[in-house]
C-alpha cells in the first residue's frame, strides 16, 4: 500500500474538499481522486460520501482513520530513527493541548532548542486524551497537558500553572453583562467545566463553545465579546480588560513521560527547562 495514499486520505478528512486538499499538498484534483480511488479499491470499501463541497467519513473511512494516522507516525519516527544525522543529534516528540502551544510552549520551545543545540524538536497538538494515547504508544516522547494520567507507565510532574479571567473586549463591563453579552465558552478541562457549572450555572448559555481559545480569541477581535482567557494573555493585549468581580480559575500544568522512556536524562533536562510556566 502507497502510504501517500493514506496521507491523501488524511487531508482529504481535515479539509472535507477534494480541491482543498489538492492545494494542500501541492498536486491536482484529479491526483487526489486517483489516490482515494487506489486505497478504496485496496482495502474493498467506500472511504467518503462525496457530498458537494462537504466530503464526509463512511462508517469504513472513520475506522480506517486512528490506523491511518499511526501507520503514518511510526513511519515518520521510523525514517527519523535511521537518519544518519541521529548520531550526532537527539529527537524529541513533544506534544501538548494547542491552548498550551498558543500561550505559553511555542516559546519556551525556541528556548529548549537554544538551550539543547544537540536536540532536534517534533512538536504537535492534540486533546489530553489524545495525548495520553499517544503516550503510552510511545509516538510521543513527552506530553506537556492539565488534566494528569494516573498509570503506573506514566511519570508525571508539575511544571507550572495558569491563571484564567473573565476578559471582554468591552472596558468597565459587569459580571452579569460579559456573560450576557457575546459569552464565549472556552473548553479547558474538566475541572474548568466544574468551575464553570459551580459559579455560572444560572445565567444563560454562551453563544458560542470552542476547544481552542484561539477561536475566542479571532470572534472577540471582530466583536465584542468575552472569554475566559490567561491572565498573560489578556494583560499584554490592549483590547482586552477583566471583568472585575469575576472568579478566576487556577490549574496546574504538568509535564508527563513514559516510565521506561531512554535516555532518561534526556527528558529529565527538558522538563527541567520546561518547570516554572505561568500562564
Amino acid at each position: 500500500m502507497d502510504l501517500e495514499n493514506l496521507k491523501t486520505f488524511l487531508e482529504v478528512h481535515q479539509t472535507r474538499h477534494f480541491g482543498h486538499a489538492a492545494d494542500n499538498l501541492f498536486i491536482t484534483s484529479a491526483a487526489v481522486s486517483a489516490r482515494i480511488k487506489q486505497l478504496e479499491q485496496y482495502l474493498g470499501v467506500t472511504l467518503f460520501l462525496r457530498n458537494r463541497g462537504n466530503v464526509q467519513l463512511t462508517g469504513a473511512g472513520e475506522r480506517l482513520l486512528p490506523h491511518a494516522q499511526h501507520l503514518l507516525s511510526t513511519w515518520a519516527r521510523t525514517l527519523q530513527a535511521i537518519s544518519p544525522q541521529n548520531d550526532t543529534t537527539s529527537r524529541l516528540h513533544i506534544g501538548a493541548t494547542p491552548g498550551l502551544w498558543q500561550f505559553a510552549l511555542s516559546q519556551s520551545a525556541t528556548s529548549i532548542t537554544q538551550a539543547r543545540p544537540d536536540l532536534s524538536l517534533q512538536a504537535e497538538a492534540h486533546a489530553n486524551n489524545e495525548l495520553v494515547t499517544k503516550l503510552l504508544e510511545r509516538s510521543l516522547d513527552l506530553a506537556v497537558l492539565y488534566e494528569p494520567p494516573n498509570l503506573p507507565e506514566l511519570k508525571v510532574e508539575k511544571i507550572g500553572h495558569l491563571k484564567l479571567n473573565l476578559a471582554s473586549s468591552t472596558d468597565n463591563q459587569s459580571v452579569t453583562s460579559a456573560l450576557k453579552t457575546g459569552y464565549i465558552y472556552v473548553d479547558w478541562g474538566e475541572s474548568f467545566a466544574v468551575f464553570h457549572a459551580n459559579r455560572f450555572g444560572e445565567v444563560p448559555p454562551a453563544r458560542l463553545h470552542v476547544n481552542f481559545a484561539s477561536i475566542a480569541v479571532d470572534v472577540i477581535t471582530a466583536f465584542p465579546g468575552s472569554a475566559y482567557l490567561p491572565r498573560s494573555f489578556i494583560d499584554s493585549h490592549a483590547f482586552l480588560h477583566r471583568v472585575k468581580g469575576a472568579p478566576t480559575f487556577s490549574r496546574t500544568i504538568y509535564a508527563s513521560y513514559h516510565q521506561s522512556h531512554s535516555p532518561p536524562e534526556l527528558l529529565t533536562g527538558v522538563v527541567n527547562l520546561l518547570k516554572g510556566l505561568a500562564i
